[in-house]
């Protein structure tokens, strides 16, 4: 259980990274812009992109000054990051430190895009303004192009084919204005733009990570993700037919995937209000361990389960569901985690 709601998260997890990483992050293939940083921040900001923005560059030099109680602070940022399609580089100049690793979740994204229509990811894209609060206040021209206007967590963005030419915010006093002074589009740019500069020992992330936890015994969560997860025979049209009919109330759907043989839908509202439903074959339920403390009830003729699912910092509850005529579970997890009644609700809206 604790693997399929591993899954759960990393997908919903995924779906924010996927609005980046897509086959095409950008409408245009390439670009130069040139920013100019106002207000709590002043400085200049440089990037480059090519390939859709899979080859990314850009340098930051600026100087922030924040006020507290009286007292300044006032910090500098010198920092170039480079990304080349699935690895990064960041190197920050004034701390010293060079670091490089793999994008998080970029094939998983990849995946998910490739599968989906132009309307689907612009559709992807709404759901995403919709989950954070964001809405859309028309068009404005910056720099001789038309973008739109949106306005999310506080901040005003105007957009031109994806690229924020220009953005306010103001969190809390902190005020921070960038505006691109300079525009060109669909230029060519050398590939040595998207390499790491040479002479620098770049630490890798993930080396890091194991040269310090490579000591501690993690054979028994070894033992658990070897275990193979069944894929449902319940057919994935027919589960993103139902699917389609399903809107939990306040929530906007990001996706509809199957991953390693499960049906999946994600729902968001905001930053960390996830909902899914997922099919699962009944050989990939044990009802042991963890669950065996879910509560067990019958519900208009069907035996389900009522649990929780919170670990450390995360609070979640599921539902589990049996759809014995086609093998399967139905399994409504949410984060934070909903009442009995509320995922009982939920699962009345399904017929599978």
């Amino acid at each position: 259980m604790k693997k399929l709601l591993m899954l759960t998260i990393s997908l919903a997890v995924a779906f924010q990274v996927m609005a980046q990483q897509s086959a095409k992050t950008y409408a245009i293939k390439s670009a130069q812009i040139e920013y100019k940083l106002s207000g709590s921040t002043n400085g200049t900001k440089t990037i480059y992109f090519d390939n859709y923005g899979n080859k990314y560059f850009e340098h930051e030099k600026s100087v922030t000054e924040t006020k507290i109680f009286g007292i300044t602070d006032r910090s500098k940022t010198d920092k170039i990051t480079i990304i080349n399609n699935n690895h990064f580089w960041t190197i920050d100049n004034i701390d010293k430190k060079y670091y490089e690793g793999e994008m998080p979740y970029t094939g998983l994204a990849k995946e998910m895009a490739e599968g989906m229509t132009d309307a689907e990811i612009e559709k992807l894209s709404d759901n995403i303004l919709a989950s954070f609060g964001g809405k859309q206040l028309g068009t404005e021209k910056v720099l001789g192009y038309n973008c739109e206007k949106i306005e999310i967590m506080g901040s005003l963005i105007w957009v031109y084919k994806g690229i924020s030419l220009k953005s306010k915010t103001d969190v809390m006093g902190v005020v921070v204005n960038e505006n691109a002074v300079s525009f060109n589009e669909n230029i060519n740019i050398s590939a040595d733009k998207f390499k790491a500069p040479a002479g620098i020992k770049f630490i890798n992330i993930e080396a890091q990570k194991q040269s310090m936890y490579g000591n501690m015994n993690f054979e028994d969560y070894e033992e658990e993700e070897e275990e193979d997860i069944v894929a449902v025979s319940y057919p994935f049209q027919d589960f993103k037919n139902e699917i389609n009919t399903f809107n939990p109330e306040g929530y906007s759907r990001m996706m509809v995937i199957n991953q390693d043989g499960q049906h999946v839908a994600i729902y968001t509202k905001g930053m960390s209000n996830v909902v899914s439903v997922m099919a699962t074959a009944e050989e990939n339920m044990e009802f042991e361990g963890d669950m065996s403390k879910f509560e067990t009830f019958t519900h208009k003729g069907k035996t389900m389960h009522y649990g929780d699912l919170s670990e450390d910092d995360m609070d979640g509850k599921a539902l589990v569901i049996p759809y014995s005529e086609h093998d399967m579970y139905i399994i409504l997890i949410s984060a934070p985690g909903k009442d009995k009644n509320t995922l009982l609700k939920w699962a009345d809206e399904l017929d599978f």
